[in-house]
């Protein structure tokens, strides 16, 4: 996991718009989610884990939502019907959620390798954030979860930033679905997705981890 010191909002005060949450996105046990710890008792296997649960981290998967069964109806690269209604219901989506890495009050979005290059861990939801986090040992899962949320056009906004901090795309659910959108083409898929004229049959593939 990487924790670039020169992402965006590493060193700027926060835009107003944006959500920032310094506690870990809510569980099932206060928000209804369908995230939770799981404890001893009924609904365990003989291994001590939790039915539906994963062993790691003990908890519920995410439930399938519409980027998961857009994202699982793509084909291929020429599927531009496919890939642009992926798009157009992941940035609608009202927020892009985070992992938040570097001290507290100079936090930036979680990165990391993936096939070489540098892509910003981004997340449909922040259950699913909380999720990936607790999979990979990075909190336990009854510890808290420093996340933050952004609304998409944000990230669209700063995506030259991004660039220039050597980012070179978003994966979105990577655990889970994991597509991608490239950094270059963000701004012209945005674009098309809110042009009613111009429907984004263009979008980059999405792929499978």
């Amino acid at each position: 996991m990487s924790d670039p010191a020169d992402i965006p909002f590493q060193d700027d005060e926060r835009p107003e718009e944006s959500i920032y949450e310094g506690e870990r996105p809510a569980s099932s046990d206060s928000a209804g989610t369908g995230a939770s710890a799981a404890g001893p008792g009924a609904g365990q296997d003989s291994s001590g884990t939790a039915a539906g649960a994963t062993p790691l981290g003990q908890l519920a998967a995410p439930e399938e939502t519409e980027t998961d069964v857009l994202a699982g109806q793509v084909t291929g690269p020429e599927d531009h019907e496919g890939m642009a209604a992926l798009w157009r219901a992941t940035m609608d989506l009202p927020h892009w959620w985070f992992i938040a890495v570097g001290e507290p009050g100079a936090e930036s979005p979680a990165a990391a390798q993936i096939d070489g290059q540098l892509m910003l861990l981004t997340y449909t939801s922040g259950e699913r954030a909380r999720h990936f986090a607790v999979q990979n040992e990075m909190v336990g899962a009854d510890e808290d979860l420093r996340a933050i949320a952004l609304p998409p056009q944000e990230l669209v906004e700063s995506v030259e930033s991004y660039q220039q901090a050597g980012i070179a795309g978003l994966m979105f659910d990577p655990h889970l679905t994991g597509y991608f959108m490239p950094c270059d083409q963000l701004e012209a898929v945005w674009g098309a997705v809110h042009d009613e004229d111009d429907p984004p049959d263009a979008a980059p593939s999405a792929t499978s981890s």
